[in-house]
């Protein structure tokens, strides 16, 4: 009796020391990795404190600091997933909950120095590859020349499948705080239709700030377009936007601000259609429950000529809508839908369409979804359809796509 005293006594005294080793080694983890957030070793810090869950799968509280660590780096979708095995795995406290969906409706604006880099490649069909007129029949204006033209079947649309890749980085600027360099590649190879083969190459910087509870965002852009071999179109962009402190009520979160873009647009091959054009918008971010997102854009649109274009300066509207449902493990679903509506100041073409002003209105909607397949890779299915409408019927077309692929970032 008195041995089996012993033993248990024994093991009772190997248990506590076991345990008294393991809290030891969990708070020296502990205390590394809050040295490390002192001294802005944030990719350290993640590692312990994942160390730290590891030994322990009930220290919630390091797996939030995981979160806000994430979210501190830029990485949204990490910060997302890491939110999302907290509300899995334990009883989230009402203010806890409050803070998680804050930081998953946070745009996780990145504030350390660490490049970053995302790629893609898929392979698609579309239905209109040479950006070809809707109808063949083009009507003038009564007094014009000839009454109506048929186009030759060359020049409607045109279906085709193609390859798209890309590839986009950004790298902090040294000595610049919340600056970085962002550049990317974007190409379109058709199997056929060879001469609307796109490629876009982009430069540009960008700045991330906060002044007080608002954020503010600048970025300037320069990108060039090539059609199969020639130079298309060049662009430089300024756009900045500005956002309002987080207002959270009943299930919902949300912030409102002001969007600006300035486009700059060049046509090497025909300068006659160069113009500046200028768009405020007023806008509102808010999450709704706790996976879906709301961004909505809309105000007016200016388009000023700078070579004499036909029909003169425009003015409008624009609009935009993006909708992201998270699906957390099963992936993300993005629903997109834009429009801008500008009229011409003077009539196009009075000796064949009259002395209306012409009126043309774009819109755009996409459906993507995204399935992770692991920490960098993920799969991706698109549906898009783009409408063009004008009350010249020459320059309405239709284009209808979808592909899928597989993209990675770091």
């Amino acid at each position: 009796m008195a041995g089996a005293l012993a033993l248990l006594s024994v093991t009772a005294h190997a248990q506590m020391t076991d345990a008294s080793l393991d809290q030891i080694v969990n708070d020296d983890l502990r205390a590394q990795a809050q040295a490390a957030i002192e001294s802005g070793d944030r990719e350290m810090a993640i590692e312990l404190l994942n160390e730290l869950v590891r030994r322990d799968p009930r220290e919630a509280g390091a797996l939030l600091d995981v979160a806000l660590l994430y979210c501190q780096l830029g990485e949204r979708d990490l910060t997302r997933q890491t939110l999302a095995r907290i509300e899995e795995r334990f009883a989230v406290p009402a203010p806890i909950q409050k803070l998680i969906v804050f930081y998953r409706d946070n745009p996780c604006v990145q504030n350390v120095r660490r490049p970053q880099a995302a790629a893609s490649l898929g392979v698609g069909v579309t239905s209109n590859a040479n950006f070809g007129p809707s109808s063949s029949l083009v009507t003038f204006a009564s007094g014009a020349p000839i009454d109506s033209l048929v186009l030759a079947p060359s020049s409607l649309a045109r279906g085709d499948q193609y390859l798209e890749s890309s590839l986009q980085g950004g790298l902090p600027i040294p000595g610049v705080p919340n600056s970085s360099l962002i550049a990317g590649f974007a190409s379109r190879q058709y199997r056929r239709d060879h001469a609307y083969d796109q490629r876009v190459a982009t430069l540009g910087v960008a700045h991330q700030t906060s002044l007080g509870h608002w954020q503010v965002g600048n970025e300037v852009i320069a990108d060039v377009l090539w059609l199969g071999t020639q130079l298309y179109q060049r662009d430089i962009v300024w756009h900045a936007n500005n956002w309002s402190p987080v207002v959270t009520l009943t299930g919902l979160i949300a912030r409102a601000g002001i969007d600006l873009t300035v486009d700059d647009t060049v046509y090497p091959g025909n300068s006659m259609y160069n113009a500046l054009r200028v768009e405020p918008r007023a806008a509102l971010n808010a999450r709704v429950g706790e996976r879906t997102t709301l961004l909505f854009l809309i105000g007016p649109s200016w388009d000023r000529e700078h070579n004499g274009r036909p029909g003169g300066s425009r003015h409008g509207y624009s609009t935009y809508f993006e909708l992201d449902y998270d699906m957390r493990r099963r992936g993300r679903l993005e629903a997109i839908y834009q429009q801008r509506t500008q009229t011409d100041a003077s009539s196009y073409d009075p000796i064949f369409f009259g002395d209306e002003a012409r009126q043309q209105t774009l819109r755009s909607a996409s459906l993507r979804y995204v399935y992770p397949l692991s920490h960098a890779w993920s799969a991706y299915a698109q549906l898009s359809v783009q409408r063009v409408a004008d009350s010249i019927p020459i320059f309405s077309y239709t284009v209808r796509s979808a592909s899928v692929g597989l993209s990675w970032k770091y």
